[in-house]
């Protein structure tokens, strides 16, 4: 890993959410050696217990002059080593508001020429860089603050816990085992039996299925976090505007008897079993001269490939028919969640012709006739049931890492299979233990650093 030093510089930054007239309190965090004598300079207060560490008291911010305050606050103070960066650190809690933390913030940073304001996630950065987590936990904590859903929250707060963590060491210490005896083998060849493929080959096929689960949760999981795109795609006057208001539980959409109402693409946000969805309403699709409605039914199109699933609707009474079967054949069969006949209140029963496909459902959207069969299909084709298990969240560079990783043990197959001298061994192994090492923060370098805690918000 390249040599990272931690900067003198003392930081500051606002590290709570901020906005007009809103919010009771607000937080300025000051990190790094300077941070007490710096607030000392702008903090007037009587208390006894005033700067000892992790004790809050009560005081005043003043102005430049003299006996003028800008705000009553209050101070926690929270020495080296014991502090979220391992630095002296000191929170001023302000008021709420914009106008009077970005005044408080504005006075510290004047009255003290080695405070400096924070860079985006710098003291998440610093909290990495002294040891007091690891690069996954600072990762969970920049995925708590924009979780858009509790399932997702929920998976953030369990990285920040070290769960991450401990799958990776669990992988990371079955090739360090295999390589210690490998390498050990090299040494002290004369001590040792002969090598036993087989039995290297079980190992080894352990630790990718292990890999190997670890990736296809994550693409999975990556539902709960990013959230799924839903088209409805038919015909003009099949219901998909009535069926986006019934599931957003409002009217979102106009719904007429004119064919062609829908011109647009209209997109309602919702969430079910606590993934964040998107329906989309489009144009049905038609033959027509209209130059507004033909873009509409172009993005139709469009959105059978953008989406990551689609819902078909079609009229029972009108039937099945072959247009329907031409725009189904656009519709790639994964994608494809289930072909809804709508408008079954308006036929007998024994007419109802159900297009003889498997993947159907029959409603009244009209009457709420077959919503929880829908909701319950939806669940099971987009598989946000096998996501219940699933305990922890893996971001791009997490998946990056793992997939070069099983690749170096993939690449350990000839090895095997042609009993090569297996010494050799040890040099896949190696660079698979350092790929997982990239994970938690151990081979990294400073540039690759500094973009991963860019990304951050300024207050951590």
């Amino acid at each position: 890993m390249d040599s990272i030093v931690t900067t003198e510089d003392t930081i500051a930054a606002i590290a709570s959410a901020i906005s007009i007239g809103k919010g009771g309190v607000a937080i300025i965090r000051v990190s790094g050696k300077d941070s007490i004598n710096s607030c000392k300079k702008i903090v007037q207060t009587k208390s006894k217990y005033a700067w000892e560490s992790h004790r809050v008291f009560y005081g005043f911010i003043k102005e430049n002059k003299q006996n003028k305050f800008i705000d009553e606050v209050l101070i926690l103070v929270m020495k080296s080593p014991n502090s979220f960066t391992g630095e002296d650190v000191v929170e001023l809690h302000c008021h709420g508001g914009i106008i009077i933390v970005n005044k408080v913030l504005k006075r510290l940073l004047s009255c003290n020429s080695r405070v400096r304001l924070a860079n985006p996630g710098e003291f998440s950065q610093r909290a990495f860089l002294n040891g007091k987590i690891d690069l996954t936990q600072a990762e969970s904590i920049n995925q708590l603050i924009n979780a858009s859903n509790t399932r997702s929250a929920e998976l953030a707060f369990s990285g920040i816990q070290g769960e991450i963590k401990k799958k990776i060491n669990d992988i990371k210490n079955d090739l360090i085992n295999q390589l210690c005896e490998i390498e050990a083998r090299v040494d002290f060849e004369e001590d040792f039996t002969d090598f036993d493929y087989t039995k290297y080959l079980k190992k080894i096929k352990k630790v990718k299925e292990k890999i190997e689960l670890l990736i296809e949760n994550a693409k999975r999981n990556s539902y709960i976090h990013n959230g799924i795109s839903i088209a409805l795609i038919g015909k003009t006057n099949v219901g998909k505007s009535s069926l986006l208001n019934l599931l957003a539980k409002k009217e979102k959409a106009i719904v007429t008897n004119i064919p062609g109402t829908t011109r647009d693409v209209i997109e309602v946000n919702l969430t079910i079993n606590d993934i964040p969805m998107k329906i989309i309403d489009t144009a049905g699709i038609r033959e027509t001269h209209e130059q507004i409605e033909s873009i509409g039914i172009k993005k139709s199109f469009g959105k059978i490939k953008e989406s990551d699933f689609i819902i078909y609707i079609y009229s029972l009474e009108e039937g099945f028919n072959e247009e329907d079967k031409k725009i189904i054949e656009e519709i790639p069969k994964d994608k494809l969640i289930t072909i809804l006949g709508n408008k079954k209140d308006l036929i007998d029963r024994k007419n109802i012709n159900s297009n003889e496909l498997k993947n159907t459902i029959l409603m009244s959207i009209k009457h709420n006739d077959g919503e929880r069969l829908l909701i319950d299909t939806i669940i099971k084709k987009c598989g946000l049931k096998q996501v219940e298990n699933i305990n922890i969240f893996l971001n791009e560079r997490h998946l990056t890492n793992l997939s070069a990783c099983l690749s170096n043990l993939n690449d350990t197959d000839e090895i095997i299979k042609n009993k090569l001298p297996f010494d050799l061994l040890s040099i896949e192994l190696r660079d698979g233990i350092q790929n997982l090492s990239k994970i938690t923060g151990q081979e990294l370098t400073e540039e690759l650093l500094d973009n991963i805690f860019s990304k951050f918000c300024i207050g951590k």
